[in-house]
């Protein structure tokens, strides 16, 4: 009756790895150990494997299956000898949560014994690492020198997956600037006579954002920004050839329109909900690439201001014409951040990313050009 008991915990805990870890958790299990050499070591290679990877990700909780074996033993020993002041062990922390590592050790031909280690994603069984597997002698340097090449192999490729979360501050400064004229220019005809068409539009832009952030986890971010943006855009149409409204004859107009807004603003969109909390919309996300190398992308946008768009239009002619006229249009500004750093030299085991960095771009459409720079100092998670 008590190893049902036994059993039946055991498959309480299980159900209990579907929810999320508070902390990343690997499993190490060599249940595929075939052969008298293999078998003699599978516990042996789990525990170096473990070992490497409590190197690797300080941040992580990593068990074995030799751990939970122990721990059946304890807890079959003190069923069978009625300990009234034991209470079976907590399994929960050793069973599968976010990576399993699989293991394999097989006796192979002429002496050798072959050494494989795989790593998944274990709510998906999705391999995410497969460092292949190497072939050595079955003596005992041998084959405890195969378990740490093709250890360390495995580490090596999962050096491309943010397992302990980078965290530390962000700041990112924007400085966007439009200056641009369109010029539309042709002839026209009427009154039995050449005319021109002429329509010019002018815009100038600036706006410039300042990002202050801290990385809490992967991949949230908090902290603080302001903005300030001062736009103006004014066209000028003169039409030779403008036909009046009453329709009984065309003449010049010149039209002018002058739109003009300077606003400032702070603080950070809530409009996310993590865990059921509003978030920051800020994120700071960390791509690992094979090549030994990462980029940084940051994502947000800033709380609406309402800013006042001063626009100013006037009409001078044969006809039509409008006195000059101002009005007040509210508009809601908000100001994105979408930026692309790197790739910057670094891997997800390195303990410290830190990069201070100015690029410049230009809107291939728009001829906007940006000076963008980042400043930061990423630490691995340990805890």
């Amino acid at each position: 009756m008590k190893i049902k008991l036994i059993i039946l915990t055991l498959f309480s805990f299980g159900i209990l790895t579907n929810l999320i870890a508070q902390k990343p958790h690997f499993f190490i299990e060599c249940n595929q150990a075939l052969g008298d050499t293999a078998t003699k070591y599978a516990r042996a290679y789990e525990r170096l494997m473990a070992d490497y990877l409590e190197k690797a990700f300080p941040c992580a909780d990593i068990s074995t299956q030799g751990d939970v074996y122990l721990k059946l033993d304890k807890d079959r020993y003190n069923q069978i000898t009625g300990d009234e002041y034991y209470k079976i062990g907590a399994y929960c922390n050793d069973l599968p949560h976010d990576y399993w590592v699989h293991l394999v050790l097989n006796d192979y031909t002429e002496g050798k014994v072959m050494v494989v280690a795989r790593c998944f994603k274990y709510k998906k069984i999705d391999c995410i690492a497969d460092a292949g597997n190497v072939r050595v002698a079955n003596d005992f340097g041998s084959l405890t020198q195969g378990c740490k090449t093709i250890s360390q192999r495995l580490i090596d490729m999962l050096g491309k997956f943010e397992i302990c979360a980078f965290t530390g501050p962000v700041a990112i400064t924007i400085s966007s600037d439009l200056d641009s004229t369109k010029v539309e220019n042709y002839g026209v005809y009427c009154n039995e006579s050449d005319q021109r068409y002429h329509k010019e539009t002018e815009i100038k832009n600036h706006t410039f954002s300042e990002w202050k952030l801290e990385r809490k986890g992967i991949p949230w971010t908090e902290g603080t920004m302001t903005f300030y943006t001062d736009e103006m855009t004014k066209t000028t149409e003169e039409d030779g050839c403008h036909k009046c409204k009453t329709g009984k004859r065309e003449g010049g107009l010149v039209t002018t329109l002058t739109s003009s807004m300077k606003v400032k603003g702070t603080g950070i969109s809530h409009d996310s909900q993590f865990k059921g909390k509003k978030q920051d919309d800020t994120r700071i996300e960390l791509q690992f690439l094979e090549s030994g190398k990462y980029l940084v992308l940051a994502k947000g946008t800033s709380q609406p201001v309402t800013g006042e768009d001063k626009v100013v239009t006037k009409a001078e002619g044969t006809c039509d014409n409008q006195p000059q006229e101002t009005k007040l249009l509210p508009r809601d500004i908000r100001v994105p951040l979408r930026v692309i750093f790197g790739p910057y030299d670094g891997k997800a085991t390195d303990k410290l990313l830190q990069q201070k960095d100015t690029k410049e771009v230009k809107d291939p459409v728009s001829n906007e050009k940006q000076t963008i720079t980042i400043d930061f100092s990423l630490t691995q998670n340990d805890k």
